[in-house]
């Protein structure tokens, strides 16, 4: 009898001593779990913790969000990869490009956020944001932190070579490279070497130029990839020497060395042209580059489009609670307000995929990269993006082997789509 009566006495402890499990907010207040890189010395780390803490002031008592801080990427990616796999997926999440999205999308494990983004939400974003992310016309993945990519001018050069715009179209440029080159200058800087990144961005712009919006839809198997590369091979009469072998030091210090005319890169290499130590006789290289737009293809289909790629997407778990789901939703559509977007480019220098105005203090050039970015007629990915990462591995070679006359334009795009097939 004692050992009855001791065996139900240690269960009255137990379950008086354990916590009940309650719901999200069974006290009024409903917690979202915010698992976050950026964070640390991130470059939006520091705007980012007082857009959250402003919020949970705001909603006091209802919503708090509560930020799980990793600041070795790896470690975080890895975490979301299990938490997702398990079936823990986080309320919120950042993502990059280094998970597979689609597999994510087409998951059913993330919010399916496309009811409440044509309610007038999705209008903050910029035209065809979601369209390389959606599933079956369904969007559960938001494409936020951008990079886009647009040609940079020194406009000293051009005057030189007695151009006072910058062209309009390719038949244009090719104009223009002959004057350019005639003045003493390189045209571009490209790169074969490395990773071939600065000759890949080109590609993509002549990609998109000659296929327009939906260039991607039938793979390697457009035309517009064998007619773009052969542009790009024309593109090698007018950069500097040994381009073939060349890396992204050389490109870099050939625009800084003023010999060069037009720079391809993303916005983060915007506050180089600011530095005292890239200055000329006291002249910032900044005070003598413009941005420009792709040049318009004749017979193309890209005309208005631009070249991107996705730095981060923001996701939310698939909720069971109407009342979490609003709350998500809720948290979701204030870090995307285009004012706190713009705080936040402002403070991070980084870009984002929702339309915003600048901050008055934004540099001048990063200004006029994001309005750019903001009148876009579309956004593709750059190649590297948009097709798996054998492509990216097996470009350069390929490249090196067009521009030596190795293989003609479809025996480029034909090593690129084996590479494709083989992994």
């Amino acid at each position: 009898m004692k050992k009855v009566f001791a065996l139900l006495l240690a269960l009255v402890m137990v379950f008086t001593l354990a916590p009940i499990a309650q719901p999200a907010h069974a006290d009024g207040e409903i917690v979202i779990n915010f698992p976050s890189i950026w964070v640390g010395t991130d470059s939006k780390a520091a705007y980012m913790s007082e857009l959250i803490e402003k919020f949970n002031e705001e909603n006091a008592g209802s919503i708090k969000v509560v930020v799980e801080e990793q600041t070795d990427y790896q470690a975080y990616r890895d975490k979301i990869r299990t938490t997702v796999t398990t079936g823990n997926t986080p309320d919120i999440c950042i993502l990059d490009t280094t998970f597979d999205i689609k597999a994510y999308a087409e998951s059913g494990k993330f919010m399916d956020l496309t009811p409440y983004l044509e309610e007038g939400w999705g209008e903050d974003f910029a035209d065809g944001a979601f369209d390389a992310w959606s599933v079956d016309g369904k969007v559960s993945i938001l494409p936020f932190e951008a990079a886009v990519f647009t040609p940079i001018y020194n406009k000293d050069i051009f005057e030189a070579a007695g151009w006072d715009h910058f062209p309009a179209t390719y038949e244009e440029f090719f104009q223009m490279a002959e004057d350019v080159k005639a003045a003493g200058y390189n045209v571009m800087g490209q790169m074969a070497g490395e990773n071939g990144w600065s000759s890949m961005l080109w590609y993509s712009l002549i990609v998109e130029a000659i296929g327009g919006k939906d260039v991607y839809a039938d793979g390697l198997e457009n035309p517009a990839f064998v007619e773009a590369a052969e542009v790009l091979k024309k593109m090698y009469d007018y950069t500097f020497d040994g381009a073939v072998s060349a890396g992204a030091a050389d490109v870099n210090g050939h625009f800084i060395a003023r010999d060069t005319a037009i720079y391809l890169n993303g916005p983060w290499w915007i506050a180089n042209f600011y530095k005292e130590d890239n200055a000329v006789d006291g002249k910032l290289l900044a005070d003598s580059v413009e941005v420009a737009t792709n040049p318009v293809y004749e017979g193309g289909l890209g005309e208005g489009g631009l070249v991107t790629t996705v730095q981060g997407f923001l996701a939310a778990g698939k909720q069971d609670d109407p009342a979490k789901e609003a709350a998500v939703v809720k948290f979701l559509q204030y870090l995307t307000d285009p004012e706190h977007v713009s705080e936040l480019a402002l403070s991070s220098g980084a870009m984002f995929f929702v339309k915003y105005t600048p901050a008055e203090e934004t540099r001048p050039i990063s200004q006029k990269v994001t309005e750019v970015a903001n009148n876009a007629a579309f956004t593709i990915l750059h190649v590297n993006g948009a097709f798996p990462t054998a492509f990216s591995t097996e470009f350069p070679s390929a490249l090196a082997a067009l521009i030596n006359g190795d293989v003609d334009a479809q025996g480029f795009v034909d090593q690129l789509q084996e590479a494709i097939d083989m992994a």
